[in-house]
């Protein structure tokens, strides 16, 4: 069931590639509906199990494509969290990320941080574009 949060989210993707002046074609659209209201930050591959149920002729090689137009277009991060293959996530706003090392989900972190204050002989001349921020550690499910 959408709600009017997830529903916007795929308007969002989905109206990315129309900012951009591109088609949005069946292969766009299906990925973006998987990944509307997306939380577990699917890798390639798994968007690609999961569409090729819809779409049977759908290559892995699209859905690589697709998801780097999404990077690039700023409506989707590209995350190496150490888990072995790229994950995705539909939520582009600033956060941070934790993983468990025993079952390798990913869970969105909203904490604050705040400012990193970077020694001198590297702050001078060096431009920060991002921090990533991943907590470690093991869930719920996997203590017990």
């Amino acid at each position: 069931m959408q709600t009017a949060s997830t529903v916007h989210v795929t308007n969002s993707l989905e109206q990315q590639f129309r900012r951009h002046r591109k088609r949005l074609t069946p292969q766009r659209a299906l990925i973006c509906r998987l990944l509307d209201g997306n939380t577990q930050h699917p890798s390639a591959e798994i968007l690609h199990r999961r569409a090729r149920a819809v779409m049977p002729t759908l290559s892995l090689r699209t859905v690589y494509a697709i998801l780097h137009e999404l990077v690039h277009m700023g409506a989707l991060q590209a995350l190496d969290l150490g888990t072995g293959s790229t994950r995705y996530d539909p939520n582009p706003r600033c956060h941070y990320h934790a993983v468990c090392a025993g079952c390798g989900r990913v869970f969105d972190v909203d904490v604050p941080v705040g400012p990193i204050d970077l020694p001198p002989e590297v702050r001078q001349g060096f431009w920060v574009r991002g921090v990533d921020l991943i907590f470690r550690g093991m869930c719920r499910e996997c203590r017990r």
